[in-house]
């Protein structure tokens, strides 16, 4: 089951919140919410009224926007998110709120219309579609922060989740690669609407190699056959578009940057079992001529990556997870363990857990 916008831990405990930092396709949301009621039965989401919703028309100034990058476009899922990034920031943007009144909700759109000079459909006719789309949704409209700082307050755990990586960052990212929002886990406090001191413990998850969807620069990438090797076996294709992802070897000055920035209390390194079975695995642990991470596309462009070349382990398939599922972290092969302490040392962070496998319950705690 693929999620864009409903918190892949509401479907474990049946309870989730879409706050105000997101942005809301009802089309997307209808189908996911059917999806989950479907394998999972009955599940109370929570959906802030200060949402803003994408347009069944952004798809219109998003090529737009695109266009105007020429040749080194920022390869934009085509979604509408960037668009309705620009709309929030304008103080124009649809929200959930005006869903509730529908004659407000023509008025704005019809604002819309003449903010981007585009084009599109008739705004009463927009406002028909968004009000279908939303109809029969059956969820709560209500203000999402009191809700997750009750369930705080009360003694429970709430999970903040987000999309997309801290280099996709609006503001720390590879810009102007990078998304148009913020995705560092001090915008889980913003976006959710919670103070900040409500977030606890912060977990950092990295893959054990690095992956990017779309253009943008990328020191560590790999290409030919050992690049497919690795996207097909770790299933490295976009889960909104399909896209091939780009793969390169583990890029610590990168992960480091994210670790400090996030504030990150221990790492989860995914995928292990992806790199199992290849002969040597390499790791950047430097750019030359570069202190720091750079903080220009320029500067990203011309680093040259200095790397540690390290064995590699035997493959880690069906039988050896359900192996490793019994005997624990101690029965990682040798040069695996090897690899995870290496990557811990020059973190300065522990990897509390590795995920050797696709399936949620796939992974050894440290």
């Amino acid at each position: 089951m693929r999620l864009h916008l409903i918190p892949a831990g509401g479907v474990v405990c049946g309870s989730a919140a879409i706050c105000a930092g997101v942005l809301v396709d009802l089309r997307v949301l209808k189908e996911e919410l059917e999806e989950v009621r479907r394998v999972r039965g009955e599940i109370e989401v929570y959906l802030s009224p200060r949402a803003s919703v994408i347009r069944p028309s952004a798809s219109i100034a998003e090529e737009f926007l695109e266009g105007l990058k020429g040749p080194r476009p920022i390869g934009t899922t085509r979604r509408g998110i960037g668009p309705t990034s620009v709309e929030r920031s304008a103080r124009l943007s649809v929200r959930v709120a005006d869903l509730l009144e529908p004659d407000s909700l023509v008025a704005r759109l019809r604002e819309l219309r003449d903010f981007w000079r585009l084009g599109g459909p008739d705004p009463k006719q927009e406002a028909r579609e968004l009000l279908g789309a939303f109809e029969g949704l059956e969820v709560k409209v209500v203000e999402t922060g009191p809700v997750i700082s009750g369930a705080l307050s009360g003694g429970g755990t709430v999970v903040f989740e987000g999309a997309q990586g801290t280099m996709l960052d609006l503001l720390f990212g590879t810009f102007p690669y990078v998304t148009s929002s913020l995705t560092t886990s001090a915008s889980a406090a913003v976006g959710c609407g919670v103070p900040f001191r409500s977030l606890g413990r912060v977990v950092g998850v990295a893959k054990a190699y690095t992956t990017r969807v779309g253009s943008g620069p990328f020191p560590t990438e790999i290409q030919g056959e050992l690049a497919e090797r690795i996207r097909s076996a770790g299933g490295e294709y976009g889960a909104t578009t399909g896209r091939p992802r780009r793969i390169g070897w583990l890029d610590l000055p990168q992960l480091k940057f994210a670790v400090e920035l996030n504030g990150v209390d221990s790492v989860f390194l995914t995928r292990l079992d992806t790199l199992s079975g290849l002969e040597r695995v390499r790791v950047c642990v430097s750019y030359e001529g570069a202190v720091s991470f750079p903080e220009s596309l320029s500067g990203l462009e011309r680093v040259r990556p200095q790397y540690v070349e390290l064995e590699g382990w035997p493959p880690i398939d069906g039988a050896e997870r359900s192996r490793l599922m019994r005997e624990g972290y101690g029965a990682l092969h040798p040069n695996a363990r090897r690899y995870v302490e290496f990557v811990e040392s020059e973190l300065g962070v522990p990897v509390s857990h590795i995920g050797i496998g696709p399936g949620i319950e796939e992974v050894l705690e440290r």
